[in-house]
């Protein structure tokens, strides 16, 4: 799933995937890149991996026709 927000200007996208949220500990997610300073957690390559076909994907199920900067259609042809 994708939420979607604007705000300042800027369009943001985030992704909800429930393996990002496994990892954080409370609502704050103090431990969000590695279990410890400098330490990476053992399954972010597949996380980041996740989260690179989600912005792949965003294009083709987000409706980005309706921007003042971007006209023209979208699709599997560009």
């Amino acid at each position: 799933r994708f939420f979607h927000c604007y705000k300042r200007g800027v369009d943001r996208v985030f992704v909800d995937h429930p393996m990002f949220l496994e990892k954080v500990w409370g609502k704050t997610g103090a431990k969000l890149y590695g279990p410890t300073t400098g330490d990476d957690y053992r399954d972010n390559q597949l996380r980041f991996c996740l989260l690179c076909l989600a912005a792949l994907e965003a294009p083709r199920v987000l409706n980005l026709n309706n921007s003042e900067y971007f006209s023209g259609p979208y699709g599997e042809n560009v």
